[in-house]
């Protein structure tokens, strides 16, 4: 299992966000999935950690994900790569490396910032 610690911050939610994902590229060929749903536990600019009840083989293929759901009441997308899975009792865990660039990467960071703030409020 790879996990990517050097990165400057990665934001833990008490609650997990609900969203959903389709398959971008299954091997490097771009496809259109259905979307399945999934939810969000943790999030940084450079990558996103998902549970969804869905086994996707990324251990035997290469699978990119588009993930969609919504922070602060803004929509948010993520393009990534599958790059661990762990199952946990009936759902699957996966840790999605972002393709984010460094604009979609300061969103993201004030966002989360945004999330935190009204969080320590309540």
């Amino acid at each position: 299992m790879h996990f990517k610690r050097e990165e400057p911050f990665r934001f833990l939610f008490e609650t997990p966000i609900v969203g959903t994902f389709s398959i971008a590229k299954y091997d490097n060929k771009e496809i259109d999935s259905k979307p399945g749903p999934l939810s969000v536990i943790d999030l940084s600019p450079k990558g996103i950690k998902i549970i969804t009840p869905l086994d996707l083989p990324i251990f035997s293929h290469q699978i990119q994900l588009k993930i969609s759901f919504y922070l602060n009441e803004k929509p948010i997308h993520i393009t990534g790569l599958c790059v661990w899975k762990e199952k946990r009792h009936t759902e699957y865990l996966y840790g999605i490396e972002a393709f984010n660039d460094v604009e979609e990467q300061a969103i993201l960071i004030t966002e989360l910032k945004t999330y935190a703030k009204k969080k320590q409020g309540k």
